[in-house]
C-alpha cells in the first residue's frame, strides 16, 4: 500500500509542476505586451516630464515642469470645463442607468437578455463613427433639428451640450452593465416586504435599490468618468470653443506646441488624480458591501 501511495505522489507531482509551468507560459505573454505597452510608456512619459529641455537627456532634470503647469491659469479653466462636462454627462448617464438596470433585472422578464444583448451590440459600432453618427443627428439639417419647429437651433452642434450628449451615448453601455450585475444579486422579495410595511417607490429606492447597488454604481464611475476627463476625439468633433477639456489640452502641448515637458507633466499629474478617485470609489464600494 505505502509503495502505491508513493507511485501516486510520484505522477501527481511533474503533473502539478507542468501545470504550473503551463500557468506561467500562457500569463507570460500578456504580461510582458502589459509591461511594454503600458508601464514602458509610462516611464517614458514620466522622464520627460522631469528633464529639463525633453527630450535631450544630458539637460538635466527638473521639477519645473510640474509647477509651470500647477500655475498657469489656463490649465485651471480647461480643468474646471473638464470636470463640468465630465460630471454632467455622468450624471445624465446615471439617470438613464439605475431605471434601464432596474427594468432590466426586475421588470423585463424574457426581453432581459434581448435588452442585455442590445446594449453589448450597441457598443460594438467604433467609437469614432458613433461620435460622427451624432455630429449629424445634432447638426444644423440633422434629425434633431428637423424635429424642432423653427430655425436650427445653433447649440446643439460644437457646443458642450453636443460633447455631453455624445459623451453620455458613448458610455452608456459600460455604465449599466456593472450596475445591473450588482442588481442582479438583489432578492426581490425585499422591494415586496418593503411594500407590505408601506415603503414608496422613493423609499424603496433610497434605503433598499440605491445602497444594495452601490458596487455597481461605484465600478460603473470607474470605468466611465476618469475615460470621460481624458477624452479629446468627442470634443474635437461635436465640441467647439466653450468645450475645449483636458485631453486635448495635452494632447496640443506634446504635438503642437512641442512642450513635451509641460505635456508630460500635466499627463502624470492627470494619471495620479485618476488613481486616487479610483481607489477612493474603490474603498466606498468594499465599505457598502460589508454593510450589506
Amino acid at each position: 500500500m505505502a509503495a502505491a501511495v508513493g507511485t501516486l505522489e510520484q505522477r501527481r507531482g511533474p503533473r502539478r509542476s507542468g501545470s504550473a509551468r503551463g500557468a506561467f507560459g500562457i500569463l507570460s505573454v500578456p504580461v510582458v505586451l502589459l509591461l511594454v505597452l503600458f508601464l514602458a510608456p509610462m516611464v517614458i512619459m514620466a522622464s520627460m516630464s522631469l528633464l529639463r529641455f525633453p527630450p535631450n537627456g544630458p539637460s538635466g532634470r527638473t521639477l519645473q515642469h510640474y509647477s509651470d503647469v500647477l500655475t498657469d491659469p489656463i490649465n485651471w479653466r480647461i480643468a474646471w470645463t473638464t470636470l463640468r462636462i465630465a460630471t454632467i454627462s455622468y450624471a445624465v448617464i446615471r439617470l438613464i442607468s439605475i431605471p434601464l438596470a432596474y427594468h432590466m433585472v426586475f421588470k423585463a422578464g424574457k426581453w432581459e437578455l434581448f435588452l442585455l444583448l442590445s446594449l453589448v451590440l450597441a457598443d460594438e459600432l467604433a467609437p469614432v463613427v458613433k461620435i460622427y453618427a451624432w455630429q449629424v443627428i445634432l447638426g444644423r439639417n440633422g434629425i434633431v433639428n428637423w424635429l424642432i419647429p423653427g430655425p436650427p437651433k445653433s447649440f446643439l452642434i460644437f457646443s458642450s451640450f453636443a460633447v455631453i450628449v455624445t459623451l453620455a451615448a458613448t458610455y452608456i453601455t459600460y455604465t449599466t452593465i456593472p450596475i445591473y450585475a450588482a442588481m442582479k444579486a438583489i432578492d426581490p422579495s425585499m422591494f415586496e416586504s418593503a411594500v407590505d410595511l408601506g415603503a414608496g417607490w422613493w423609499v424603496q429606492t433610497r434605503r433598499i435599490l440605491i445602497p444594495l447597488a452601490a458596487p455597481g454604481i461605484f465600478i460603473a464611475m470607474i470605468l466611465v468618468y476618469i475615460p470621460m476627463l481624458t477624452d479629446f476625439v468627442t470634443a474635437d468633433i461635436v465640441g467647439g470653443t466653450g468645450s475645449y477639456m483636458m485631453g486635448q489640452r495635452v494632447r496640443d502641448l506634446i504635438l503642437s506646441a512641442g512642450d513635451w515637458g509641460a505635456g508630460s507633466a500635466l499627463n502624470i499629474i492627470m494619471l495620479v488624480v485618476s488613481v486616487v478617485f479610483s481607489l477612493a470609489a474603490y474603498y466606498l464600494a468594499r465599505l457598502n458591501r460589508i454593510q450589506t
